[in-house]
């Protein structure tokens, strides 16, 4: 998601030029604002292809978080969900971090929209054979994790996988120290690089972040990326590859084990360049004696033609 783009930079300052920006679908203006349609509830980008409404039926948003808080939902037609602009840094900030936070806290994980460009997944899928970039690759089935492989990145990480370590990083850890509170636990440090010391004084200090590639019939099984003592609760993983067009099957799947409970699962849809925020390990519920934990546990299920690729972040080292 975007960050609020001000809108009082030419040449959209004001309403009427908005509007005949929309009406002529001038590319220009994607991203600078977000067309909010009053008669359908629903919010667009201004080249959508759709009828354009009347004048009176429509309200500019600043950025899609914006449009969403005032109850519009993304049109299915061009998309705004879907469309990523800006820098990493605005881009990040534009989330709904309280939808992401309640998401968390209320199933486990949460949606943080669309974070990365075509462009950007295309350039790290094409990367996928440099050599140089990557500190190991694991091949699933030698280690009965599932079939397919992995590569970690070594340092320093690609600028685009380092940008969105560093900066999902604090309202990430604003969540998992609210977790580790009811926990009885320690907070975590505002800043990553903190964290990695954190890290490092447990003996853990290998990157983490790292790209999957699976092939028709490969799969992961339910696991945790857990490397050492040390433990970030909260993961981020990214799709780069286009369901129903790169592949087919290949659903992410999360579940959640209660106590005296059997265990639940969801797929959780993703699109190209979208990103999920997940519990790594445990994550507290309240219940009617008090505070428990709940353990997640996530993979992929098996492809049924095509390739997928998808990159994750976890913010702990390993040993």
């Amino acid at each position: 998601m975007t960050a609020a783009l001000r809108l009082i930079e030419t040449p959209y300052a004001d309403e009427a030029a908005r509007f005949a920006a929309m009406e002529a679908r001038d590319r220009e203006a994607e991203g600078r604002f977000w067309v909010c349609v009053k008669t359908t509830g629903i919010f667009c980008l201004p080249t959508c292809a759709a009828r354009p409404p009347l004048k009176k039926n429509v309200v500019f948003a600043r950025s899609r978080a914006e449009a969403m808080a005032m109850g519009y939902r993304p049109c299915k037609r061009c998309r705004p969900e879907r469309f990523v602009a800006a820098s990493l840094a605005e881009r990040i900030d534009g989330v709904d971090w309280a939808r992401a936070g309640a998401g968390l806290d209320e199933c486990g994980w949460a949606s943080l929209g669309a974070l990365l460009s075509f462009e950007e997944c295309n350039a790290m899928i094409a990367a996928y054979t440099d050599d140089s970039i990557y500190r190991s690759t694991v091949t699933m089935s030698r280690h009965g994790f599932g079939s397919g492989e992995y590569r970690y990145y070594a340092e320093p990480l690609p600028c685009v996988l380092a940008g969105l370590r560093e900066r999902l990083y604090p309202p990430l850890a604003t969540i998992a120290s609210r977790w580790s509170a009811a926990l009885g636990q320690r907070p975590y440090p505002a800043t990553h690089s903190a964290y990695r010391r954190i890290c490092a004084d447990a003996g853990q200090t290998q990157p983490t972040p790292l790209i999957l590639k699976y092939g028709p019939g490969d799969y992961n099984r339910l696991h945790q990326d857990l490397y050492g003592g040390e433990a970030f609760p909260i993961q981020a993983a990214f799709l780069l590859s286009e369901p129903g067009r790169d592949f087919e099957g290949g659903e992410f799947i999360l579940t959640e084990q209660r106590p005296r409970m059997q265990s639940r699962a969801t797929v959780a849809p993703l699109k190209k360049g979208e990103a999920i925020a997940f519990a790594v390990n445990d994550r507290p519920l309240r219940g009617a004696r008090g505070t428990y934990r709940a353990k997640m546990r996530h993979g992929v299920s098996a492809l049924r033609a095509g390739a997928r690729f998808a990159a994750g972040i976890i913010f702990h080292d390993a040993e």
